[in-house]
């Protein structure tokens, strides 16, 4: 498996991929329209988990903005194909981006925020922040801040 940045030709299968989580009361069209259309989406950078030449997973890395302080980075829109869910591709993903993070880009901090199962986050290392669906994951033993950044 392996992890890299999108290409500019996956950006489409990357919406398509969160459709039917994200896509509530929309049609396909006018989803991937609004998709194109986010400022949020164009401010972050893509990476794609590929298998076999597939792509199997995605999420989105926010450096600046959202309140996320020098060193930190955010974690957002990570998503599997229906057909690829339950197979570990999405851990493998945060794995990776957790690695490529932490030891490429001096990150201090990784942020994420989830409305849906804290627990799989809290597996791969996370620690939620206060009672919010905000999570913090961060080799140092620090205290976890009493704010998080802004959602993402």
């Amino acid at each position: 498996m392996q992890l890299r940045k999108a290409r500019a030709s996956e950006i489409d299968t990357i919406y398509e991929m969160g459709f039917d989580a994200w896509g509530s009361g929309l049609f396909y069209e006018e989803y991937l329209s609004l998709c194109r259309q986010s400022k949020k989406y164009q401010s972050g950078i893509w990476y794609v988990l590929i298998d076999k030449e597939t792509l199997v997973s995605s999420a989105i890395v926010y450096r600046d903005g959202f309140g996320l302080k020098t060193g930190c980075f955010g974690i957002g829109s990570l998503s599997t194909p229906p057909k690829h869910r339950q197979k570990g591709y999405a851990s493998k993903l945060v794995t990776l981006l957790k690695d490529e993070l932490f030891e490429q880009q001096s990150c201090q901090a990784l942020y994420l925020h989830s409305d849906i199962n804290h627990q799989f986050y809290t597996k791969l290392g996370f620690k939620r922040i206060l009672d919010t669906d905000c999570l913090l994951y961060s080799k140092n033993e620090q205290p976890l801040p009493t704010a998080p950044p802004s959602y993402f």
